[in-house]
């Protein structure tokens, strides 16, 4: 089968990373609970994991706080940060893992919930819709780029449009691996990712990444044992273990710590994805969503939304499937972005590449949707 749905995980997984895993397994104990070889020998896969994404991401080892998953990370990074009576801002093309969360704050009366319009054909229009509610924001939670239409939303701009005292928390599910992020040129305080999207390690891992020059306070949301300070009741001060409480995922850290030495950045997946929108936009049935209208690639990850006239999504993408094509359909976890996009009724099939595709895979993709008749 031909994968293309990478934005939900991605597929197949290097060699390298079930290696690494595997060997894991059967060498490392629980990491920081002990001295004897095995447990020494998990706290030095972990660290050396700490070590790789904290130089990735422009950042120091302790900044770096392994989670089950980027939405735990951004569980821990909303709840952990939110000031009761503030104000939370979020774009209007936020994924449910930032959502839900946000959501159930808004509910108990914890935050008050404020959304800007996002404008996929304009930056510039875009920034003037986050400027004109910005103002009272206490906490701003956004994705880097959106898992429904791949367009990268201007997080430099948004953050010198705000005040200092501002928590910034970035979604980067979409970007990691995709593209080069410097959390300090960015601005943000807190940055989520995934283990087992762009940077190809295995799923069960995340990471919680804070700016080593931000002051920001985050309570823990999980407590319970660290390995120190074991004679309090309190969490410990410092990270990572003031937000690392019970045993991490050893074999999920080492097999994406294996990952992290094959993550390169280059021209191939945007080539592949600029052919393929140019290829759809020349089939008269093809509808796409969001997509760059002025060369603007460098504004997108690999991520496409489309439908075919005739057919509804999940129809579609069951005909691929049957065919041999692995895509998405429905609404994507993100009904805010399908609402923004215009496809929050019917929803729309997603294709999502990365490294491991090629231009052979994408042409007889081409050949076969357009194959397919009502």
């Amino acid at each position: 089968m031909i994968y293309f749905d990478n934005a939900a995980t991605s597929m197949p997984k290097p060699h390298a990373v079930i290696s690494a895993m595997s060997e894991a397994f059967k060498s490392c104990g629980n990491s920081g609970r002990s001295g004897h070889k095995y447990a020494l020998t998990a706290a030095q896969t972990v660290y050396e994991c700490r070590k790789k994404l904290a130089m990735m991401f422009n950042t120091r080892p302790e900044c770096v706080i392994f989670t089950a998953s980027a939405t735990e990370a951004l569980n821990i990074a909303i709840k952990g940060t939110n000031r009761i009576g503030g104000v939370t801002l979020v774009s209007s093309m936020e994924h449910n893992s930032v959502m839900r969360p946000i959501n159930t704050l808004r509910k108990n009366g914890e935050t008050v919930l404020r959304q800007f319009l996002v404008d996929v054909n304009s930056d510039d229009i875009t920034c003037d819709n986050f400027s004109s509610v910005s103002r009272s924001a206490t906490n701003v939670v956004i994705t880097h780029a959106s898992n429904v239409c791949g367009r990268i939303l201007p997080i430099k701009k948004f953050r010198s449009l705000l005040s200092d005292d501002v928590v910034f928390i970035l979604d980067a599910s979409q970007t990691a691996g995709h593209i080069a992020i410097d959390i300090v040129e960015l601005g943000v305080d807190i940055m989520c990712i995934p283990a087992h999207k762009g940077l190809f390690g295995p799923m069960g891992v995340g990471a919680l990444i804070i700016n080593p020059y931000s002051d920001v306070i985050i309570e823990p949301l999980i407590e319970g044992g660290t390995g120190t300070n074991s004679k309090t009741f309190e969490m410990p001060e410092n990270y990572p273990e003031k937000l690392e409480a019970g045993t991490l995922n050893v074999c999920g850290i080492a097999g994406l710590s294996a990952a992290l030495d094959d993550v390169e950045f280059n021209d191939k997946e945007m080539d592949l994805f600029k052919y393929l929108v140019m290829s759809l936009n020349d089939m008269v049935d093809i509808i796409l969503y969001g997509t760059p209208v002025k060369n603007n690639w460098n504004d997108y990850v690999p991520v496409l939304l489309f439908n075919k006239k005739g057919f509804d999504c999940e129809t579609l993408c069951e005909l691929l499937a049957e065919k041999g094509f692995a895509l998405r359909a429905g609404f994507h976890c993100a009904p805010n972005a399908h609402m923004t996009l215009g496809t929050y009724e019917i929803g729309g099939v997603r294709l999502s590449l990365s490294k491991k595709n090629n231009r052979r895979e994408i042409d007889r993709f081409l050949n076969v949707l357009d194959s397919i008749k009502a």
